[in-house]
């Protein structure tokens, strides 16, 4: 009999990070993924990235409603936070996994973890052990860590930090990062499969622009945001510019208001996506000279591929850095700089793949759950360290 896993998604951004892994789970044979889906996904205003999961061919167990924040207040996003707690409760009673899937540092995993927790699902946790010092994130990532029973880090710095925590050294796989799985799957891409994904001819040059709020940050995320993409211009001459949309974060309104303003000031050779969905992100991302913001991607799946990155701002700060990874503050002037350093040739000449980034993390995930024990993991020992 099948065990069935049960994954929770609720943006665009863990559910690129997840589908490997449901993949994997059917490949390995005696595993059955079960999605659970929520939040920005089910949310018009947010991008309604649930059409991508049924695009691509991933049946949807539980449509988790009303689960979007209403806003970008801390209000609103504590509200859905515990909205997706209930939610999550009913889909867990009613479906019975084996087991409950999340990813990363969202803000609603805490209500996804806290039913999964209560009602005695074994928590699986992806991603953590990762620092990002400028969102509130880090501190949702590590709460998750604490409450989860078994743990899959993108690197074994990061699986150290779990144990640290007080995690039994048994529970916690050092399996590399799922985000580069479905990047390597696709294979090469081009500027002219890139193009033909947006319908937009893409030139040589093209830059990526991917930025979030900051939401430890006493500044203005809407400023922060400006001044960004003032420095993306200044640099980028006539080169073209793919911007995506913002994460549903407190002050995202901010940052989507001066993204439509780039957006529209230049029309001629700026397009901004609320979301590009995984396959035309793969293609824009592994076709661009240059990805420019402070989304993990730029120090996770942009260093895998060998594309420079431009890393503004602390929302990142305390992650791993690899060689193509350009770290500046979020001024027109410093990102400005940067981009130029990221968009010489000289600089871009000297940058290879990622070697341990080779695209089996989800396979190794699966591989791991199909021997464990899920019964003996509701008891799990603290784990005290010299």
């Amino acid at each position: 009999m099948s065990r069935r896993i049960a994954l929770f998604t609720a943006t665009r951004a863990e559910y690129g990070l997840l589908r490997p892994v449901a993949r994997a789970l059917r490949a390995q044979g005696g595993l059955e993924p079960l999605w659970l889906v929520g939040g920005a996904h089910l949310s018009a205003a947010l991008g309604g990235t649930v059409s991508e999961i049924e695009a691509d061919g991933e049946p949807v167990a539980a449509r988790l409603e009303g689960t979007a924040p209403a806003s970008d207040s801390p209000a609103a996003v504590a509200e859905a936070a515990a909205r997706t707690a209930a939610a999550v409760t009913d889909a867990l009673t009613a479906l019975q996994p084996d087991a409950l899937i999340v990813l990363g540092d969202r803000t609603e995993l805490l209500g996804a973890a806290t039913a999964a927790v209560i009602l005695g699902v074994p928590l699986i946790h992806l991603e953590g052990g990762h620092i990002t010092e400028g969102a509130v994130d880090d501190r949702v990532r590590h709460a998750v860590s604490k409450l989860a029973d078994l743990h899959f880090t993108a690197h074994p710095a990061y699986r150290d930090r779990l144990l640290q925590l007080g995690e039994p050294p048994e529970r916690v796989f050092a399996v590399g990062s799922t985000g580069v799985d479905d990047l390597h799957a696709a294979g090469p891409t081009d500027l002219a499969a890139a193009s033909a994904a947006l319908d937009w001819p893409l030139e040589p040059g093209v830059s990526l622009v991917a930025g979030h709020p900051e939401t430890l940050s006493d500044r203005d995320p809407g400023a922060d945001a400006r001044a960004v993409l003032d420095g993306v211009l200044a640099a980028a001459g006539d080169r073209r510019l793919v911007l995506t949309g913002p994460n549903a974060d407190v002050g995202r309104e901010a940052v989507q208001a001066e993204l439509e303003r780039v957006a529209v000031a230049h029309p001629d050779r700026v397009r901004l996506y609320a979301s590009l969905g995984r396959a035309r992100w793969g293609k824009v991302l592994g076709a661009a000279d240059a990805l420019v913001g402070n989304s993990s991607a730029g120090v996770i799946e942009a260093p895998a591929l060998g594309v420079s990155s431009v890393n503004a701002g602390d929302r990142q700060a305390g992650r791993l850095r690899l060689p193509g990874v350009i770290d500046c503050a979020p001024t027109a002037e410093a990102v400005a700089a940067a981009l130029r350093q990221a968009l010489d040739p000289a600089f871009r000449a000297g940058l290879t793949p990622d070697p341990l980034a080779d695209g089996q993390a989800a396979s190794r995930i699966a591989a791991t759950l199909a021997a464990v024990d899920f019964s003996g993991l509701a008891r799990k020992p603290f784990i005290d360290r010299p």
